[in-house]
């Protein structure tokens, strides 16, 4: 038992020493758990602490249309944009819109036709048709935009309601035309000529109602509903207006950038560990005693990685292929797969030498991974994390990878636009090997 005792005692003295492995069992968990109690508090208090950032394009340009703008904006959860050019036609701006949902600038846009407040809010006309277009890649925020669409058209009707008044002109409207049809039989104009006058018989006592319970300094107990005509936009199609058929082919064009994610931060940290392991094993040394100079092994190390990452990358695409995915631009696939394949071989680089031992290394690789891909919206959606986990969301070479492969699959990325997430991209892979090649020669030397 004594024996026990001095074994267990050695291994604790090793860990002690290890101040890599000691961070990765007492200060990751309490890192993690911080992060996800900010993630948690942004769930728990409420939508107002979701901000998911929009644009909308008013072609109306009435106050029922500005009532619905405003009403998005006091929901909490949405933050408009405004137009770059606020003197662009309508036209232009819905362009500029869905441009930017496209480059993953922007998460939808909201399109308010002309005529908008004409029947916006009345229940018996039919609704207008709002314009929605959403980034696919993005559905949970997608489904809670939809929410705070149609809480805000409930708005209005609870509006009309309020101010009767501006309801009887279109129900005088409405009876004209029935009554002017001859597609309605006299029966059948009679019958409903007598409801349009009883409605506007009510709208009428409706709006004394209204104007009592305001000399009463009372506003409850009026009806609100809630109602919307939602049209949705592909906001992937392509611009030629002949040709509107969606550059998504399948889901699994939306879901192959998340899921390659995984894959390539895999070999990240497997290569990683491979590393320390021949330094702790002396494999690196009497590889530096045989005719092969520093910079023909490292170099022979990364290699392997960027290949394994190509291969990962192969198998993905022709899984996808299989199961209908149809990158846009073959081309820009392959060099946004190049640019972070050489991304993850400076991200390996750099872990292998954060530590001396397999399981400080291994522990290190995939706290980082798993920090990486949360950051990158790989795990939890951007808009769900509070603002500076947002604007650190920039810093991981993740979030880039996934733009360029989404930018080369469906986003339709021009070269100018995949320039700068792979130069990104290239970037990291150049520093992480930089880094990691020079605190390995020092620790060799």
């Amino acid at each position: 038992m004594r024996t026990i005792w001095l074994m267990a005692l050695k291994d604790l003295k090793v860990v002690r020493h290890d101040k890599v492995g000691l961070f990765f069992i007492f200060g990751f968990p309490v890192l993690m758990g911080v992060l996800f109690g900010f993630i948690n508090a942004s769930f728990s208090g409420g939508s107002e602490n979701v901000q998911l950032e929009i644009a909308v394009i008013d072609a109306d340009q009435s106050e029922m249309s500005q009532r619905f703008i405003d009403a998005l904006r006091d929901s909490g959860s949405v933050t408009l944009r405004p137009p770059a050019d606020a003197a662009a036609s309508v036209e232009a701006q819905r362009e500029q819109a869905i441009n930017d949902i496209r480059k993953g600038r922007l998460l939808a846009f909201i399109g308010l036709p002309a005529g908008f407040g004409e029947t916006a809010g009345i229940m018996w006309m039919e609704g207008p048709a709002i314009e929605l277009g959403v980034d696919p890649s993005r559905a949970a925020e997608s489904g809670m935009l939809e929410g705070i669409i149609m809480q805000a058209m409930g708005g209005l009707i609870a509006d009309r309601f309020a101010d009767p008044a501006s309801m009887r002109p279109m129900i005088e409207q409405s009876r004209r035309e029935i009554l002017e049809s001859d597609d309605v039989n006299p029966a059948t104009k009679a019958i409903l000529g007598g409801f349009m006058g009883t409605l506007d018989t009510f709208m009428g006592s409706l709006d004394e109602l209204n104007a009592d319970l305001d000399e009463a300094g009372e506003s409850g107990g009026r009806p609100s509903m809630q109602l919307a005509n939602v049209q949705t936009v592909d906001v992937t199609a392509p611009n030629e207006p002949n040709d509107l058929t969606s550059r998504i082919g399948s889901p699994w064009d939306v879901s192959f950038p998340s899921a390659i994610l995984w894959g390539v931060l895999g070999c990240a940290a497997t290569f990683a560990v491979t590393m320390v392991r021949e330094r702790s094993q002396g494999t690196f040394y009497r590889l530096r005693v045989a005719p092969i100079t520093r910079a023909q092994i490292i170099a022979g190390k990364g290699l392997a990685c960027f290949i394994a990452v190509i291969l990962v990358n192969a198998v993905m695409v022709a899984l996808g292929y299989a199961l209908g995915m149809r990158p846009d631009n073959p081309a820009f696939l392959g060099l946004a797969i190049a640019s972070l394949a050489f991304c993850v071989v400076g991200i390996m680089m750099l872990m292998s030498v954060i530590g001396r031992s397999e399981e400080a290394v291994s522990g290190a690789a995939w706290g980082a991974n798993v920090l990486m891909a949360m950051f990158g919206g790989g795990m939890i959606p951007l808009a769900f994390m509070p603002a500076f986990m947002k604007t650190l969301s920039q810093f991981s070479p993740m979030s880039w990878g996934v733009l360029a492969l989404e930018g080369a699959i469906w986003r339709g990325f021009s070269l100018a636009e995949m320039l700068l997430p792979c130069a990104i991209l290239i970037a990291v892979g150049a520093a992480g090997t930089a880094a990691g090649v020079m605190i390995l020669s020092r620790a060799t030397d």
